[in-house]
């Protein structure tokens, strides 16, 4: 009797701790696996992101009117209707009155008053005459003077092709969605967005011993570039570097001909490749700029570019990376060692063009003999270039936001153990966010605060977008996770599962022995 009640605890104790552990392996186990195995993902507004439409913009623009006699103000509102349509556009017409005092352009130019036309707008003014016979000139502030002879068609094609610039943004919409699809020709060489750039100038000596090159080239660049860039530091901030660079030349053999030695621009990627090695650009994260100023060496001077069209030129700009010019020095530098000093005017003039083209600002050099243009002040924009920068800059942080938000929401959709935290998944919010915040405001002609609310946007959608923490467990899919967990939990498993049928009938039967009756 007493063996048989050892038996019977010995077989409770065992099930009990069969019991224990097929309790802590279901209930504590199990889950804990499952829920250190989980791959977080936040939830993100996926028919928000799909509802952006990355090539629809709508920009509006006020344009205000002034004509000595009211009828012709209205009738040139309803002939500027009709003959000025865009796509992008939704251009606001408002009749504009200016005191009777005020007789020439001039008077308007100097009168603060009328200068206080906001962001993106321009003021159409009548005045009696214009110099040089101009029937059209065009203020560095955002006004456009013309004559009561001056035709409407004249002061369309200049509002299109000097204001609007409608072209241009297209182009720049087509180049972020299908950049396959831009022809060479129609490339914009202006660079790509970015919140920082660092501006690196470069001055080339290739043959110091015997061309003594002097400049002082800092003096010189917070002389003429640095109010350009204070300028423009709402659209991105510029980090300021310059270096002195000797013994290098292009690396390509110049052609010796009745000129001198020439370089064609076609040589232009030969030329960039090599020399792009030793500007040492590679130490930053921001995008790089460079402005080169290369000395050519006695033996090779006078050294310049030849343009397609065959025309002699000493600088060049490489679409999206920089500019380069060249100095050559004279007889005396070379044989007398007379110093080279440079006309940093001259120079500075150049690097301020070439700047201007790569922010996409280009000066229109066919323009209509009619039409005169003011005489920019020093390397500043104009205020309406200024304007066009800031539309240009915000159309493109509108879509290319707006396409980074749905190719990541696309392929957190179709890969699903990509981990999306709280912080990517805030990038994204803010990022839709400010993409309707900046498409509002350029619907609402405010176009300086939709420029900030773009940088925002693209800001946020870069961020989420290059967050290191998607990749956490990209490379580790679910039959991996399988191949580790299962060798591990299998031989706890085999007996647990073994021994579950014996708690059954344990539990259900008090025994473990099955009774056989015959």
């Amino acid at each position: 009797m007493q063996k048989m009640d050892c038996e019977s605890d010995s077989e409770k104790l065992k099930m009990w701790a069969a019991i224990s552990f097929a309790v802590m392996l279901i209930v504590i186990g199990i889950p804990l696996w499952w829920k250190t195995t989980e791959v977080e993902r936040a939830f993100l507004p996926y028919d928000e992101i799909y509802k952006l439409k990355p090539s629809v913009v709508n920009i509006q623009m006020k344009v205000f009117i002034h004509c000595q006699y009211p009828s012709r103000t209205n009738a040139l509102i309803g002939d500027l209707k009709n003959m000025l349509m865009t796509d992008i556009y939704d251009l606001v017409y408002t009749p504009f009155k200016i005191n009777n005092e005020i007789e020439t352009y001039l008077d308007i130019e100097n009168d603060e008053r009328l200068n206080n036309v906001t962001y993106g707008n321009i003021l159409l003014v009548e005045v009696h005459h214009l110099p040089q016979r101009y029937k059209v000139l065009v203020s560095n502030k955002r006004i456009i003077y013309f004559t009561p002879e001056t035709s409407n068609h004249l002061i369309v094609e200049v509002m299109r092709d000097w204001h609007l610039r409608e072209s241009d943004l297209k182009t720049k919409i087509k180049s972020i969605i299908v950049p396959q699809s831009v022809q060479e020709s129609e490339n914009l060489d202006s660079l790509r967005a970015a919140l920082n750039y660092d501006m690196v100038f470069t001055i080339i000596n290739s043959n110091p011993e015997n061309v003594k090159l002097v400049w002082d080239i800092s003096t010189d660049i917070k002389r003429y570039i640095k109010p350009l860039l204070d300028q423009i530091s709402a659209v991105s901030l510029h980090s300021l570097k310059s270096q002195w660079l000797y013994f290098i030349d292009f690396g390509v053999l110049p052609e010796k001909n009745s000129n001198g030695y020439t370089l064609p621009l076609s040589q232009l990627p030969h030329i960039i490749t090599p020399l792009e090695k030793k500007l040492g650009s590679g130490i930053s994260k921001n995008p790089c700029v460079h402005l080169i100023l290369y000395t050519s060496s006695c033996d090779q001077s006078p050294l310049s570019f030849v343009s397609p069209t065959g025309r002699l030129v000493n600088s060049m700009i490489s679409p999206q990376w920089g500019g380069v010019q060249i100095i050559n020095p004279s007889q005396r530098n070379c044989k007398e060692g007379e110093e080279l000093k440079v006309d940093s005017k001259k120079i500075m003039a150049v690097f301020v063009s070439q700047i201007h083209t790569l922010l996409g600002i280009q000066d229109n050099n066919k323009r209509n003999p009619l039409v005169g243009l003011f005489n920019s002040t020093g390397g500043t924009l104009r205020d309406w270039e200024l304007d066009k920068l800031y539309r240009i800059r915000t159309v493109e942080q509108i879509t290319s936001a707006s396409l980074t938000l749905q190719s990541l929401s696309k392929l957190l959709g179709e890969i699903s153990n990509i981990v999306i935290n709280e912080d990517v998944a805030s990038s994204i919010n803010d990022a839709i966010k400010y993409v309707k915040l900046a498409s509002n405001s350029l619907g609402n002609s405010k176009l300086d605060e939709a420029l900030n609310y773009s940088r925002v946007a693209y800001q946020a959608a870069e961020t989420a977008f290059s967050d290191p923490s998607l990749l956490a467990l990209l490379y580790f899919p679910d039959d991996q996770k399988y191949a580790v967990y299962i060798p591990l939990f299998l031989p706890i498993m085999i007996p647990v599962l073994m021994s579950l049928k014996k708690i059954q009938m344990w539990v259900f039967y008090g025994t473990t022995k099955v009774n056989v009756i015959s």
